[in-house]
């Protein structure tokens, strides 16, 4: 029996180990911690930056090494600069996925990122007819699994956006960004701040996780909050050192 299901292409799922990596998105409102929480990972560091979030925040890591690809915004009025702009990150990406450079990979933004790559096809972000996103669809979900591919931590850092039920906007707030990135990653979580406004400890919030499904809904707090105390959780067979 073992050789007929070899010979077909199977493994025994005893003989497939967990790989010491994580995908995960989090997503968070202004200035609540989402881009320090990511610098907290292993480095080296590849971060793409589409945004002004990591000025103020980087050099609280100077003793790890982190570098940061800039990637212009678009907008209707710069639409024809996209499709360079979006290979650029693309090449660039997928040979740190594939070398050896990096530890850990951090888009920041993954929902402008989305985006350009949106205005890179269509020329647009708006009037797109539902039927015409197909090739777009599996073009960004083949970016996030290949990351399964590789022994390196992803990081998709998203924006939130208003919640509207029947056209009406609700006191509530969801991820901003590709529709599908919450089925296509390991971890989901969101991270906030209690009482901002008194300097309250930053929280990150398991909304679910793969590896190990009772982690949903916990939350960990200040010196808890930190991509290595997460993945210790996640993965609690890893070394440690793994996630220093």
């Amino acid at each position: 029996m073992n050789n007929k299901m070899k010979k077909q292409g199977f493994i025994s799922a005893k003989d497939r180990e967990a790989q010491p990596r994580i995908i995960l998105s989090i997503e968070g409102l202004e200035k609540q911690g989402k881009t320090h929480f990511a610098l907290t990972a292993p480095g080296p560091i590849a971060m793409f930056s589409t945004d002004i979030g990591e000025e103020g925040v980087v050099s609280k890591f100077d003793g790890k090494d982190v570098w940061i690809m800039s990637i212009d915004r678009v907008d209707d009025d710069s639409a024809e600069q996209a499709p360079k702009e979006y290979a650029r990150f693309h090449e660039a990406y997928i040979s740190m996925l594939r070398g050896d450079d990096v530890q850990t990979i951090i888009l920041d933004t993954a929902t402008e990122i989305w985006e350009i790559l949106r205005m890179a096809r269509f020329g647009r972000l708006t009037q797109v007819m539902p039927y015409q996103y197909g090739p777009v669809n599996a073009e960004y979900r083949a970016l996030i699994r290949e990351a399964y591919n590789y022994n390196k931590n992803l990081i998709l850092i998203h924006k939130m956006k208003p919640k509207y039920v029947n056209d009406k906007r609700t006191s509530e707030y969801e991820r901003a960004g590709f529709g599908d990135t919450g089925f296509l990653v390991q971890v989901n979580a969101q991270v906030y701040r209690y009482s901002p406004e008194d300097g309250g400890e930053f929280v990150i919030y398991v909304k679910d996780c793969r590896q190990e499904p009772d982690l949903a809904g916990e939350e960990f707090a200040g010196p808890m909050c930190t991509f290595p105390f997460l993945a210790s959780m996640v993965l609690p067979n890893i070394d440690p050192e793994q996630w220093e």
